[in-house]
């Protein structure tokens, strides 16, 4: 059996250049505690640094309760960030999936900000019109650090 010519030296700068590429793009593993409002809800979240200097917050979350079946009931579900040096800044309305698999617990959310978050959060409100977080959180992430 014949092998190819290849240089050791172009295989090894191949490998090492894919090895620098890929641990370039990946974000801090985010974490969060099981929540004790909807325990059942498994979140996962990534944030990721643009070539413009924005931060894409993605969040994913299963087995997420309607915000209605909350006690005390609510409206909606508020994503926030913490941030570096802005404080707690608001993202949006987290909802569930539309379509066929609507309301069966899964929610997803994609936006982008300006402010380096160091922490996500998602309260349960009643009002999508407010600048600060509510006192029911349902799910806090841990601390994170973004390079």
């Amino acid at each position: 059996m014949k092998t190819l010519p290849f240089d050791k030296k172009f295989v090894a700068f191949f490998i090492f250049l894919i090895l620098i590429l890929g641990l370039e793009s990946c974000s801090p593993k985010i974490t969060f505690p099981v929540s004790t409002v909807v325990p059942a809800a498994e979140p996962e979240a990534s944030v990721k640094k643009t070539k413009d200097g924005e931060f894409i917050v993605t969040l994913e979350v299963n087995n997420l309760a309607l915000p209605e079946r909350l006690s005390p009931p609510k409206k909606h579900y508020l994503v926030w960030v913490d941030t570096e040096n802005q404080g707690v800044k608001k993202l949006g309305e987290i909802s569930n999936n539309t379509g066929i698999f609507r309301n069966r617990g899964r929610a997803g959310f994609e936006k982008s900000t300006l402010f380096k978050p160091t922490m996500i959060m998602v309260t349960a409100e009643n009002n999508l019109e407010i600048d600060y977080p509510g006192g029911h959180v349902v799910l806090k992430s841990r601390p994170f650090e973004l390079k």
